[in-house]
């Protein structure tokens, strides 16, 4: 038998309870004019699954546009600063339990959420008068602070992916005859056109719904219509064809200046991504990292063309072979691994072993490291020198581009020239202060490049005579045969290999880069950020 205290506690914490609920059902009805969610399915699957906390907050998820695709990070990433404890996975996924929006993982390893225009009406029906432009506009200063003063809207970083696909969603709920006068604008029209080929801007046409807009939306489908949908059509060559009809030739220059015309494509990749090779015709590249996962991009289209799942948990190494039939992944102490490009089918085993770097020629030579055996050889045919480093750990390689000279770092700061057509040793330098993490060769071989922990150094071959030394740290540069691509913060610096000044600085990413690359033929730098944003630029374009 209970005893009378027990029983006085019972009551008290079922008065207590109800009480809590009482205090909450008071606030709920102040800050929104209504008693609950409703007495449908919709409301009682709201009541049921979210706390008091969570109903106030679970409000600003109407602020997000519905029924499509919603990539979790970028909008955490857009709507950071505002209230970064509404707009969260967890929360979306609370709502997922009870099917009120779908969270899904790609097979690029991203999660998507979709929010149904149901539950989007029903969390605007609760806002308070004036509270949803309120919350829009926040999210518009978080926009604006992308864009340098007296900028407009089109010259948002190349990298924002969130605003570009859904600026005008905003900017429609603060204020509509800005939005009409922004999506009507030929500077936007050209730049959703050449950014997201002409579905973003027939998005945008849509949502403000004038008899303006549904002409440039008539105009757009009649182009359209046009194409063969059994051909792939160049999407570069569609957007000249849609701009003429647009009559917009005449302000069809890149959406943003200089130096970010030269920005090729943007890709999001995983934060784990550490390796990343370009293809031979420039048309895709591959990344990898922790995870199995390993992902061929398309450049043209912006997406992920494939996804294998390979058998490291980490990939050190990836390179393609220098025809794009097959690419490579190989981590230290392992057997690399080979697949085909185009069916992302399992290949033979290359016979090499553990390939842990490689560097190719456009002419198609290409040059193995083994960390394991310490040898040098060809992935393709499994021939090794007959001599080889005597410093384990000889991971950074460059090869000039003429073929002649390959020059091979270590972590112990050992830096030595060798002939890879003999496999003959030419030429050992001082031993460096610090570890080398990259190197750069010119193309004759008259110059070397070290990337060492705290700097960077250019070296006349075979004097060794220096140039110039820049003081950085991690320094994981691109070398090309007239500038060096270095990081700097959020930054990438474009400097002389004459004397180290800046010739021009890439600004556009949003997170610390964390490395830069060139493909093959030098005629494409890839840098990467600690947020996943792989950017592809073209080389040719970023000196004046």
């Amino acid at each position: 038998m209970r005893t009378p205290i027990e029983l006085y506690y019972d009551w008290w914490l079922r008065w207590s309870d109800r009480r809590i609920r009482e205090r909450e059902a008071r606030e709920f009805a102040r800050q929104t004019g209504h008693k609950d969610w409703g007495d449908d399915a919709l409301g009682t699957a709201l009541a049921e699954s979210l706390s008091a906390y969570q109903s106030l907050n679970v409000m600003a998820l109407s602020a997000l546009p519905p029924g499509v695709e919603l990539v979790a990070r970028e909008v955490t990433e857009a709507w950071r600063g505002v209230d970064p404890d509404t707009v969260t996975l967890n929360l979306l996924e609370t709502l997922a339990r009870v099917d009120l929006v779908s969270v899904v993982r790609g097979d690029d390893g991203w999660w998507r959420a979709t929010v149904p225009e149901e539950l989007r009406e029903r969390l605007a029906s609760r806002w308070p008068t004036g509270k949803a432009r309120a919350w829009h506009g926040r999210l518009l200063d978080n926009a604006r602070e992308l864009v340098k003063h007296g900028d407009s809207w089109w010259d948002l970083p190349a990298d924002a992916a969130y605003w570009w696909r859904h600026l005008v969603w905003h900017v429609w709920h603060t204020d509509r005859e800005a939005a009409a006068g922004l999506v009507a604008h030929p500077r936007w029209q050209t730049a959703r056109i050449q950014r997201f080929e002409a579905q973003g801007l027939l998005t945008d046409l849509a949502l403000v719904d004038s008899p303006e807009s549904r002409a440039t939306a008539s105009t757009i489908n009649e182009v359209i219509g046009r194409e063969d949908p059994s051909t792939s059509r160049d999407p570069a060559e569609l957007a000249q064809d849609l701009l003429r009809a647009l009559g917009l030739t005449a302000v069809a220059a890149p959406p943003v200046p200089w130096p970010r015309s030269a920005v090729r494509a943007v890709l999001r990749v995983p934060k784990s991504t550490y390796p990343f090779a370009m293809s031979p015709d420039g048309t895709w590249l591959v990344t990898a990292g922790r995870g199995s996962l390993i992902q061929v991009h398309d450049l043209a289209t912006q997406t992920v063309r494939r996804v294998i799942h390979g058998s490291y948990d980490r990939t050190d190494h990836c390179a393609l072979s220098p025809d794009g039939s097959f690419l490579l992944a190989g981590r230290v102490c392992e057997r690399a691994r080979t697949w085909e490009a185009v069916s992302g089918s399992p290949r033979s085993h290359i016979k090499l072993h553990n390939v842990t770097n490689s560097v190719q020629t456009p002419d198609g030579t290409w040059i193995s490291y083994e960390k394991e055996t310490g040898y040098l050889g060809d992935p393709l045919t499994g021939r090794r020198w007959s001599t080889h480093p005597r410093t384990a750990d000889m991971s950074p390689m460059a090869l000039s581009a003429d073929g002649g000279t390959l020059a091979l770092g270590s972590t112990m700061g050992d830096v030595s020239l060798w002939d890879p057509r003999s496999g003959r040793l030419r030429a050992e330098l001082p031993k460096q202060e610090h570890g080398i993490h990259r190197l750069g060769l010119a193309g004759d071989g008259s110059w070397i490049a070290l990337g060492g922990l705290y700097d960077i150094r250019v070296l006349e071959l075979p004097s060794g005579q220096e140039r110039f030394t820049l003081r950085r740290n991690g320094t994981r540069c691109a070398v090309s045969e007239d500038w060096l691509a270095l990081p700097d913060g959020n930054r990438v610096q474009i400097r002389s290999l004459q004397d180290g000044s800046v010739l021009s600085t890439l600004d556009v990413h949003q997170n610390s880069v964390l490395d830069c690359r060139l493909s093959p033929d030098a005629r494409h730098l890839m840098t990467l950020d600690n947020g996943g944003t792989l950017m592809v630029w073209d080389a040719t374009a970023l000196v004046p």
